[in-house]
């Protein structure tokens, strides 16, 4: 039994991760679909493929037909683009009631105005319009890319007279989300609600494995629960079904003569899935050229609107996939409108278009699982329009999670549909406003895919299908009643949630009225249509639309009877019916005031009706018991402070004082004085002063005073002038050009004059030493170690070296002054022409493993001035590029103790006398802290002319830099996306070769499982054959630039980086693969970004490592920047059919003969594979072998023939054993997998040493055997005399040319990934490259890479620029 608390959520991660799925009329394993997740990610990207993609469009709304004349003379005029017109069925007034907040109107003496903030939302949509004019319908107009002033022009044709309203046309896109990334809202009960769900979920895709959970604790008040799936027959009903409770009408006939038409406007339809109907029509945009922008309706690239499509009408009863809401497909027909793309997005104008199709052609519910952040006073006259033909449309409210809005779901006359778990609690991602409707079930819902498939998705575009599809089934079976009367039938039978803090009994913001209930409205509908939805018709002069309130206030219009207005909560009192409208009754609502200042009243409509209202005290404590009682005013209301702070304060300066904010009492706890420093034995503490530090006994060696009777020889610590570093033989073993590391000062200023080093030079080399310094220390951070301009030359003096053991002197050109307690970093390497051939000549120590001075920066040594902490080898002929860490100097620093203030030079024995001026450390001032309190924002509202355009805000997120790398050829890693959507625009890797060609793919979530399946991936980058070079981080030369990668807030995305050659990553463990070794500081503009630890292949596209391979952290950055709120993202989908098979064979003369192998060539017009040879061999068992190599076999190059292998440009395709039995009938090679790129010439090789195949006569050119894609070159070779590898060994090719004579099955390769993923079947028992460690780009060793040869002079070798 599994037990799943509140904190356990990688339970439901692994569960979501490992499901399997229905295809066809089988089930299959999550890995025979590549295409598939548990989970649906949110899919509304960035578009890519629609037609008003580089131009702005514009919706034009005019009031009759002479003014759309003057319009489109004006458009023709100037060169504007008509794309279409839709004219209303009668003229609609211009509102602006639900425009959203920002859109702009132009003011002409009070007749257009601005709308300022009237509206609801935040749309970005430019907005001109004449408020309260009528309209008779809209044009749409394209202004073309460049730069257009599109508000000038927006205002010249709101100029026009009869012109109503001029507005952009708006971007759609689906309203489906990913689980993982939308988590939020709902507060903890909802999170673990949903968590809860995801587990069922998951586990109903496996009730055979009698998997148990239970749900425990569970939340206070409720069972433990314990949870099974049952056992899952061939066909399976998603839970959504049950709570819509629709199946027990199924059996009942409908009244409806004819099978009512149900309009689904989304991605399009996956038509032939053996789970959807047949019997369908459909739409879509055709330009006048001819052109699909969007794709036909009938195939559905992205798998959206199939999956909504599966909810309203999957085929019950067939033993397969799922059943949907309408089992039987003879009672309704689909109209599928493609208003949006493959890609999951497309414009306000083609939905509308789409919508309009459908219902001219008698579309009685349209169901729109999308949305737009942005309003129109178009688009609300064009839902009112179609509301008053009697048409019902139900819209996805959105997935923000927030209190936001969205469209269409938010104009009165759209039916908004929010989100509910299984559990019947609110999705936490569903939109909440005032015009959210009703609920259903969008949290994991099972539903029909394109392909053949079955998946799982969330999202309030789940919930607007149920709804949808039970609108239909009822107004099949009630045909009488309008529009309104079966949306009201819903809401009046709509089921409350279970009650919660979001929750209250009628409306509220999470529900609307409640969750749809087919079963419930079916018996209310059975009472009469105006008994259960209110009036038939309209009041006289008005129209449908005048009963669509929407929302909360859907009910207030087109009563019959007083129950119509009930308003199932007692806190808003009696509603009754008068004149078609419901109205509270005066002084029915209950009055909650108590008369006290200090309660805050409340109703709360789930209580007793004689106990509805709540006095709640008026909470003035902030929980913190230190800070005193607060109580509240009863007179005033006010809080104030009853009893004052906690005072801890002992007033004994030996303690230290502490509240506990959850007691509120006092700890007072001793002090401990105690400076660390032997010679100070006698530390005290005072009451009232608090620690006594007193002076350093005399005479005590170590207590930082060279005193009288003290000698350098009796107390070296305190009278030296100089430190040295143990040189111990047994740890001295590493070989460097020198070493860079820190040093720290203790209590009195120090000036160091020079170092004594260990080298070794051979005997008649030059030799010289560079010797830098960097304040502040911490060589190791922000790039200090390769970034030399940080850095102060201070000695670069020719040196004799005297050989290791033997001090060799360096004094500094320069004294280093280092203040007391400060550290300061010093980098030295020694330089000769013989640097580039592999002498090095500084040892350093290295520490064992297990000894604590092995971190970098450790104390190693120290006296009562000075210490020498851990640092790094400098193998760098540069001296700054890279560092090997342990490591520090066998060396001696020489220096002087500086008093402060100073009273006395010091003394330096052991290097020449050098005058030390008088030194005193200056510290930068610290601007004090002000108390001015910053500035009250204006709670104003900000109205603009012209929105404000959206400037994202570039970061790069860099790896740490490294000393050390492992070579790779390519790495698998996951990006986490950040508390901002954002988009990947470029990345840096580091090199490591002279040349190479690099490729970037990317996919939506995580790279595991993934790796070896090229079409998982999308090519967003590549480059050409470009100069890279050894250990450079660089952004490489991309030929069509980076295609930026989407990244929501929270999200997984996941990047392939391919070379050729060599790149570099730092190595980790295996079991950090796909685990972040970074994330960006919370500091930055963007927080939160983290790169994982990485997986790794070989230089063969899509070929990964085994899994015991070390993981990689990428060596570079990646760009990012901000979007736009409400930018929608867009991934390309893989194609659903990699490759289609094909046969050609060869049509040769009667006259044959027998070789032991023949070579030919064959080309092909396009990109093929070559799977198979099929040829007439001799009877019996015989080794065969196939070869192939790049150009035709008749030519040469390189020196080399190609007839021959003697340059091993042949490339063995299969070797194994064959049976023929006649050598009148074929017999096929082993599987093949020879890639044949488009125009390009291949050469085969069939081989068989110990037996005879058949061939023909050759013939000339004109007779290649040829199918218009694949071609045989009639022109082949014989071979009579193979050994091994060699193909053919003869200088000349026979005289006799021969022709192959047989069939080949190729298959035509659909994709650029499906001619990868046959390479890699030919690459399949290539060896994985082996990872060679390097640590230095420009050193002569550790794998650095080949020297240009060596430096002129005593040049450092390095560049002036960092």
């Amino acid at each position: 039994m599994a037990l799943l608390s509140k904190g356990t959520l990688a339970l439901v991660l692994a569960l979501a991760a490992s499901g399997q799925f229905y295809h066809g009329t089988g089930t299959v394993s999550a890995t025979e679909i590549d295409i598939i997740d548990i989970v649906r990610e949110e899919e509304a990207v960035q578009p890519v493929d629609l037609e008003f993609s580089g131009a702005t469009s514009l919706l034009v709304s005019f009031a009759d037909e002479t003014a759309h004349e003057v319009l489109v003379d004006l458009a023709k005029k100037k060169g504007i683009k008509e794309k279409g017109r839709t004219s209303f069925a009668k003229q609609h007034k211009i509102k602006a009631a639900t425009k959203s907040k920002g859109q702009e109107s132009i003011d002409s003496e009070g007749t257009k105005i601005k709308n300022g903030d009237k509206g609801k939302g935040k749309g970005k949509r430019r907005n001109l319009i004449e408020e309260d004019a009528m309209t008779s319908g809209f044009s749409v107009l394209e202004l073309g890319g460049g730069d257009v002033d599109v508000e000038a022009e927006m205002a010249e044709l709101m100029a026009i007279d009869g012109v109503t309203a001029v507005e952009e046309d708006g971007l759609m896109h689906i309203e489906s989300i990913e689980y993982q990334q939308k988590l939020r809202g709902g507060g903890v009960e909802g999170h673990v609600r949903e968590i809860q769900d995801a587990i069922k979920a998951a586990m109903a895709q496996f009730p055979e494995d009698e998997v148990e959970v239970e749900f425990s604790p569970n939340f206070e008040g409720e069972d433990a629960v314990m949870f099974h799936p049952e056992r899952r027959l061939a066909e399976a009903t998603p839970y959504g079904i049950n709570m819509v409770n629709v199946s027990h009408l199924w059996t009942k006939t409908p009244k409806m003569t004819t099978p009512i038409k149900i309009c689904v406007v989304d991605t399009g339809y996956d038509l032939g899935h053996p789970d959807l109907p047949t019997n369908v029509t459909g739409w879509h945009k055709v330009n006048s050229d001819g052109s699909k922008p969007f794709g036909e309706w009938d195939v559905d690239g992205h798998g959206h609107g199939t999956h909504c499509a599966g909810t309203i009408g999957a085929i019950g009863g067939n033993d397969i996939g799922v059943v949907g809401v309408n089992p039987d497909s003879s009672r309704f027909n689909f109209i599928i409108g493609k208003g949006l793309s493959n890609s999951g997005s497309g414009s306000s104008s083609n939905v509308m278009e789409a919508v309009l199709q459908c219902v001219n052609a008698g579309a009685k519910v349209v169901s729109m699982s999308l949305g737009s952040t942005g309003s129109s006073s178009t688009e609300q006259a064009f839902y009112e329009d179609q509301y008053d033909k009697d048409v019902l449309i139900i819209a996805a409210a959105g997935n923000s999670g927030a209190d936001s809005w969205g469209y269409p779901a938010g104009y009165p006359s759209v039916m908004s549909v929010g989100s509910v778990m299984e559990s019947r609690s609110a999705s936490s991602f569903t939109t909440r406003n005032d015009q959210v409707e009703i609920s259903g079930p969008g949290h994991f819902v099972q539903s029909t895919y394109k392909g053949n498939a079955y998946t799982t998705m969330s999202g309030t575009s789940m919930a607007t299908p149920h709804v949808a599809g039970v609108a239909a089934l009822l107004w099949s079976h009630f045909p009488d009643c309008t529009n309104n009367q079966i949306r009201n039938a819903m809401i009046n039978s709509a089921v409350d949630p279970p009650a919660s803090t979001m929750n209250v009994p009628g409306w509220d913001k999470y529900y609307g009225w409640g969750t749809v209930n087919a079963g419930l409205a079916y018996e209310l509908l059975s009472k009469g249509c105006e008994k259960a939805g209110g009036a038939t018709e309209p009041p006289e002069g008005q129209e449908l639309s005048y009963f669509a309130n929407g929302g909360k206030h859907q009910k207030n219009l087109g009563c019959t009877s007083h129950e119509h207005c009930e308003q199932n909560n007692p806190c808003l009192g009696e509603f009754v019916c008068t004149a078609g409208a419901c109205v509270q009754v005066p002084g029915t609502a209950p009055v909650c005031d108590d008369g006290k200042k200090c309660t805050i009243d409340t109703c709360d409509g789930s209580r007793p009706l004689t106990d509805l209202c709540v006095y709640t005290p008026k909470p003035c404590e902030d929980g913190n018991k230190c800070n005193g009682i607060m109580a509240c005013d009863e007179a005033t209301g006010t809080c104030f402070e009853e009893k004052p702070a906690v005072n801890c304060d002992d007033s004994n300066a030996c303690t230290i004082d502490s509240c506990n904010p959850s007691t509120g009492l006092c700890a007072n706890v001793n002090k401990t004085c105690d400076d660390n420093n032997a010679c100070t034995s006698n530390d005290t503490c005072d009451p009232f002063v608090g620690c006594i530090f007193a002076p350093p006994a005399q005479n005590c060696c170590g207590n930082a005073e060279c005193e009288a009777d003290e000698t350098e020889m009796s107390c070296p610590l305190d009278c030296g002038t100089s430190l040295t570093t143990t040189f111990d033989a047994s740890l001295a073993k590493n070989v460097e050009l020198g070493s860079i590391f820190d040093i720290s000062t203790k209590s009195k200023n120090v000036t160091i004059v020079g170092f004594d080093l260990n080298c070794q030079v051979p005997d008649g080399l030059n030799s010289k030493v560079f010797v830098y310094s960097l304040k502040g220390g911490y060589y190791g951070d922000n790039g200090n170690w390769y970034t030399k301009s940080r850095w102060d030359l201070v000695a670069n003096p020719t040196i004799n070296c005297a050989g290791f053991g033997t001090p060799t002197s360096v004094t500094f050109d320069k004294e280093v002054h280092v203040g007391k307690y400060s550290r300061h970093s010093f980098n030295f390497y020694i330089y000769t022409d013989a640097s580039a051939t592999g002498y090095w000549f500084s040892k350093g120590i290295s520490f064992p493993y297990g000894d604590e001075r092995r971190a970098r920066y450790t104390v190693v040594q120290e006296d009562s001035y000075l210490q020498i902490r851990t640092g790094s080898a400098n193998r760098c002929v540069s001296g700054f590029c890279s560092i090997y860490s342990p490591i520090y100097p066998a060396m001696t620093i020489h220096y002087g103790v500086v008093n402060d203030p100073p009273t006395l030079s010091p003394t330096i024995t052991a290097m020449p006398t050098t005058p030390l001026p008088t030194f005193t450390p200056t510290t930068k001032p610290t601007s004090p802290p002000t108390n001015s309190p910053t500035e009250t924002p204006s709670n104003s509202p900000s109205i603009s002319l012209a929105p404000t355009p959206y400037t994202p805000i570039k970061v790069t997120v860099a790896t740490p830099p490294t000393n050390s790398a492992s070579t790779v050829e390519s790495f698998y890693f996951d990006v986490t996306g950040g508390v901002h959507d954002s988009i990947i625009t470029n990345m840096k890797v580091t090199t490591y070769a002279s040349s190479q060609t690099i490729k970037v793919f990317a996919k939506r979530g995580n790279a595991a499982g993934s790796e070896g399946i090229p079409c998982d991936w999308q090519l967003v980058a590549e480059t050409g054959n470009e100069s890279t070079g050894y250990w450079k981080t660089i952004y490489p030369k991309w030929i069509n630039g980076f295609k930026p990668v989407e990244l929501f807030a929270g999200e997984t995305v996941s990047l392939y980086v391919q070379s050729d050659q060599k790149l570099l990553g730092k190595s980790a463990t295996s079991s950090l693969r796909y685990t972040n070794f970074m994330t960006s500081d919370s500091a930055s503009a963007l927080p939160g970004i983290g790169i994982s630890y990485s997986s790794t292949g070989t230089s063969n596209l899509f070929q990964p490592h085994p899994s015991y391979y070390s993981a990689r952290s990428l060596m570079g950055a990646l760009d990012l920047e901000t979007v736009a709120p409400g930018r929608t993202m867009s991934p390309t989908s893989a194609p659903t059919a990699k490759f289609s098979s094909h046969q050609i064979e060869s049509s040769v003369p009667t006259a044959e003969s027998t070789y032991h192998g023949i070579q030919f060539d064959i080309k092909t017009t396009v990109n093929t594979v070559v799977r198979g040879l099929s040829m007439h061999v001799e009877t019996g068992t015989h080794f065969v072998e196939v070869w192939y190599r790049i150009g035709s076999h008749k030519g040469s190059s390189s020196g080399c023939d190609h007839h021959n292998n003697w340059c091993n440009k042949w490339v063995k395709a299969a070797g194994a054993d064959i049976t023929s039995t006649s050598k009148e009938t074929l017999t096929s090679t082993p599987e093949l997998a020879i890639i044949v790129p488009a125009g390009q010439t291949i050469s085969i090789a069939v081989t068989l040493p110990k037996s005879l195949l058949v061939a023909g006569t050759s013939r000339a050119s004109a007779d290649d055997d040829t199918d218009g894609v694949f071609t045989i070159i009639s022109s082949g070779s014989q071979i009579n005399d193979y050994y091994g590898d060699e193909v053919n060994t003869i200088d000349e090719l026979d005289p006799a040319p021969v022709a192959f004579k047989g069939v080949i099955d190729y298959d035509v390769s659909n994709s650029y990934c499906a001619t990868i993923s046959a390479q890699n079947g030919i690459l399949s028992d290539v060896g994985p490259d082996s990872p060679e460690e390097v640590f230095n780009p420009n050193g002569p060793q550790g794998g650095g890479g080949p020297q240009e040869g060596p430096m002129d002079g005593f040049s450092d070798g390095f560049d002036s620029e960092s």
